[in-house]
């Protein structure tokens, strides 16, 4: 599990604007989860949090109504997807992703943010169809529709003398 969130930690920490600078998270921390059940298969290989899900690690929280956690079996139980469903919001102080649905997939690592996603921070926004992140490579793609194109405000930042 905590490879999960220290993965999304660094997504939240990467998304930066050229105003801002990049925030640093001590992935040492312990993360909570809350949620009103939980269901574990083994033998599938996948937990499942049900209802009003809360993940929190240090100042990063995570929210949803659903999350999967699938996992290849063995010993150091390796997380392969990581599916939030529902009103999903990953906030870290004044930025905030979300969308209806975002899967992680740890092997690539790569964020899919979708059904309306949008990202802001402070008066900076952008939103798509979908919302594609590539944490290795520090780069994300926004992609559009022709029922939904892509909308990004970038507001500059006051210059210091």
């Amino acid at each position: 599990m905590r490879i999960l969130f220290v993965t999304l930690l660094m997504f939240i920490a990467s998304w930066s604007y050229a105003t801002e600078p990049e925030m640093s998270h001590d992935s040492g921390q312990p993360v909570k989860i809350t949620s009103e059940q939980l269901e574990a298969d083994d033998q599938a290989g996948v937990f499942v949090f049900k209802g009003d899900v809360q993940a929190q690690q240090g100042e990063v929280f995570i929210y949803a109504q659903t999350m999967t956690v699938s996992y290849i079996k063995g010993e150091k139980r390796q997380i392969e997807t990581v599916i939030a469903e529902g009103d999903v919001r990953i906030v870290q102080l004044d930025r905030i992703a979300t969308g209806g649905k975002a899967i992680f997939y740890h092997q690539e690592g790569r964020i899919i943010l979708s059904e309306k996603p949008r990202v802001v921070q402070g008066d900076n926004t952008v939103e798509g169809e979908r919302i594609i992140v590539y944490l290795n490579d520090n780069r994300s793609i926004v992609e559009g529709s022709s029922k939904r194109r892509v909308k990004a405000v970038f507001i500059p930042g006051e210059e210091t003398k």
